[in-house]
């Protein structure tokens, strides 16, 4: 019994001395609050070469070299320390500028100790002159190529009579966009400003790498009440033409990925004797992918080809695959707009036979047609009269060879899986407000919940209708594309020569497809831009 006693006293004991986390009441999401600072926030004829602020509850400082934005920049970054828990000290290691108002941007730096909520949206500022400067410039800054907000971005001004730009001298005064891509640019003096937006990968705050997405505004700004504008960021193509990958699929196309979007490219064979060897090429959307097809496999590994663009030499390249090629051709059934079924190869199809194939329709055997599509060498097309619900396509091997040799092995595909009754139609009519001019051509785009464009099309002037039909039911956006050069599809923009990208303009509300419905859609361009 004395023995249980004791345990139980050293149990007792033994949970008083834990240390453990309170349990119950509410999550704390309040962020810190600061209640002074020494300075005080707002002073002019500031020489002070310490600032202290002081915090409400205990602190946590995170990332202060990537957090702490300062502007104007300061020559050498300050020491940043908490002291006794609730303040952060700010030891400046350099003398500032005369005459100048700081901007202390450390909302992202400071949070509270037990939840990690930042103090977002503080600032604290100081002026080395007798007053403060209380202009400002707001905006956003989105992605040209979407026109989705582009969150933590850094957005710089420099004064317009400087000599140098983004890429040779540091910003006067600069801040981040929000998670919405808003920013505010506070306390500037006047006078005209040249604004960009800058994601800055190596954090000198210039645009010298050409992997950084750059915008720009043409002309200046003007701080002052109401001042705002619109950032476009994009990532301007490579000053060079060249191969930034390239691999042998397992299929044997050779899939080369350009450093920019590329015009007409021709591979040369440097070491190949005999026979004929011809390549077909299948692009992706926007030109910077390609894959390369060959006629023939024999004696194709290890061969050194050069590939040019328009007739000018841009790289040499050796053809290597990295596994075997699948005897097989793998064979599936789609259907085009139109609802007319096609079947699409894993490999360039030389021939197809007919005869080796049987199309049946509720069990009855039925005949058809197979035409290989001129362009698209994966492609084979069927009769239309094949889409009807239900019918059923055997291949037999033989059916469809591959132009670099190989066939499809025993295949039976489901055709006309689609009922009609499931698609709907959507009439999209495209017009400009009052005051809004807009010029052609433009790419109208359908796009899906996946963000994937469903369905485009050419629209050479306002105002236009267009109409597409057997669209899946589902939730819809509409986005319009300026195409100023005609090429059909988005092109990005240039710092030099200073070329602002095509724009882009989404609808705000979704465009929801209906089974069975015909829907109508009336977009009028204008401020939404």
């Amino acid at each position: 019994m004395k023995l249980l006693h004791w345990l139980a006293i050293a149990a007792l004991f033994s949970a008083c001395a834990q240390v453990r986390q309170p349990q119950g009441g509410p999550k704390d999401t309040t962020p810190p609050q600061l209640l002074s600072a020494e300075p005080a926030n707002g002073s002019t004829n500031f020489t002070a070469r310490r600032i202290v602020l002081h915090f409400d509850e205990r602190i946590t400082l995170t990332k202060v070299r990537e957090r702490l934005l300062i502007s104007p920049p300061l020559d050498v970054a300050p020491d940043v320390s908490i002291s006794g828990g609730k303040d952060v000290v700010i030891n400046l290691r350099a003398p500032l500028q005369p005459d100048r108002t700081y901007t202390f941007n450390i909302g992202e730096v400071v949070s509270d100790l037990s939840e990690s909520n930042p103090a977002q949206g503080l600032t604290y500022v100081i002026s080395t002159g007798g007053h403060l400067d209380s202009l400002s410039v707001s905006g956003k800054v989105v992605d040209a190529a979407t026109e989705k907000p582009a969150a933590d971005v850094l957005v710089l001004l420099q004064i317009a009579t400087d000599t140098g730009d983004v890429r040779s001298s540091p910003p006067q005064w600069f801040t981040r966009s929000d998670a919405r891509g808003r920013f505010t640019v506070s306390n500037l003096p006047p006078g005209a400003k040249r604004i960009y937006a800058l994601r800055d990968r190596n954090g000198n705050y210039r645009y010298d790498l050409p992997t950084e997405d750059i915008a720009f505004q043409a002309g200046t700004v003007e701080p002052g009440l109401g001042t705002s504008t619109t950032l476009r960021l994009f990532a301007a193509p490579s000053p060079t033409q060249f191969v930034s990958q390239a691999k042998v699929l397992p299929e044997r196309g050779w899939q080369l990925a350009m450093a920019r979007p590329a015009g007409d490219l021709e591979l040369i064979a440097l070491d190949r004797q005999g026979g004929i060897l011809k390549w077909w090429p299948e692009w992706n959307a926007v030109r910077d992918t390609v894959v390369f097809w060959p006629s023939d496999t024999t004696l194709l590994t290890g061969s050194r080809f050069a590939l040019l663009e328009g007739g000018v030499d841009i790289d040499t390249l050796v053809y290597r695959p990295s596994v075997d090629m699948p005897f097989y051709l793998t064979v599936t059934a789609g259907e085009d707009v139109a609802g007319v079924p096609f079947l699409r190869s894993s490999r360039p199809v030389g021939e197809s036979d007919s005869a080796k194939a049987v199309l049946k329709m509720d069990s009855t055997t039925v005949p058809f047609l197979s035409t290989l599509d001129s362009m698209d060498r994966r492609t084979v097309h069927l009769t239309a009269s094949a889409a009807s619900k239900g019918t059923a396509l055997v291949l037999y091997p033989g059916a469809l060879k591959a132009e670099m040799g190989g066939t499809n092995d025993t295949t039976m595909l489901r055709l006309g899986q689609v009922d009609p009754k499931t698609l709907g139609k959507l009439a999209v009519e495209l017009k400009a407000d009052s005051v809004t001019v807009l010029q052609g051509p433009f790419i109208l785009q359908l796009r899906n919940a996946a963000d994937r464009v469903l369905r485009q099309a050419r629209v050479d002037s306002l105002a236009a209708t267009i109409l597409w039909e057997r669209l899946p039911a589902g939730s819809m956006s509409l986005r319009l594309v300026e195409d100023r050069n005609g090429d059909g599809r988005w092109t990005t923009g240039t710092f030099t020569p200073p070329q602002q990208p095509e724009q882009v303009m989404n609808l705000k509300d979704p465009v929801i497809v209906r089974a069975g419905w015909s829907v109508e859609t009336n977009w009028v361009l204008g401020d939404q831009r």
